[in-house]
Parts: structure tokens; C-alpha cells; sequence
């Protein structure tokens, strides 16, 4: 009985297992083009792959959503990916919660004569 137990919650406890492995490289392809632009100079952030529809002429339907911690700031985005062999090939933004870091301005000094 306890080894029948402990089966149940196994498989309700870790049912992804294989989709994770199976997500990796998408996971790395979408940082690769599109999220490290978007979390640059982040602390770290985060990647989960919500959907995946493959069509029938290979292009994928993928649905992300990336959460990263900037300071005390974090940001959630949302995004819809159409992805083509290995390339992205357009994404749009469904849902964005936070506020991007602030980066510093460099403008040329101006120096009067």
C-alpha cells in the first residue's frame, strides 16, 4: 500500500518531466532571439513555455512567458512567438506587468568655448 501511495503522488507531483526536457531548446532558442533584448540587465530571469502548436508546414505557434527581478523590480512579459526552423520570425506582447530598469542616458558633453 505505501509503495502504491508513494506511485500516485509521483506521478501527480512531477507529470512535466518530459516537457521540460522537450522545451529546452525552444526555452534557449527564444532567449537566444528575443528575451535576452528584452532582460537585459536583469539580475536573472526566467522562461516557461505555455503553448506550443505545431502547424503543418513546421512553423510552431509558441506562447512564453518570462519573469526576471531587476533590483527590488521585477517584470512579467507575455509574449506569442511564431517560430520558423530555428528562427523567430515575429512575436508580439500579450501581457507585460513591471517596469523595464532605467538606463542611463549618455549624451556628449557640451562644452562651450
Amino acid at each position: 500500500m505505501p509503495l502504491l501511495m508513494a506511485l500516485i503522488l509521483t506521478v501527480f507531483l512531477c507529470p512535466a518531466g518530459q516537457s521540460h526536457a522537450e522545451d529546452a531548446p525552444l526555452v534557449t532558442l527564444l532567449r537566444a532571439q528575443a528575451f535576452n533584448k528584452m532582460f537585459d540587465g536583469f539580475d536573472y530571469y526566467h522562461v516557461r513555455i505555455e503553448r506550443d502548436v505545431t502547424h503543418t508546414n513546421g512553423e510552431h505557434e509558441v506562447t512564453a512567458v518570462a519573469s526576471g527581478k531587476f533590483f527590488d523590480q521585477t517584470r512579467r512579459v507575455k509574449v506569442q512567438f511564431l517560430v520558423v526552423g530555428e528562427t523567430v520570425v515575429e512575436g508580439q506582447v500579450l501581457e507585460e506587468q513591471g517596469l523595464p530598469p532605467c538606463l542611463l542616458s549618455v549624451r556628449p558633453r557640451e562644452e562651450s568655448l
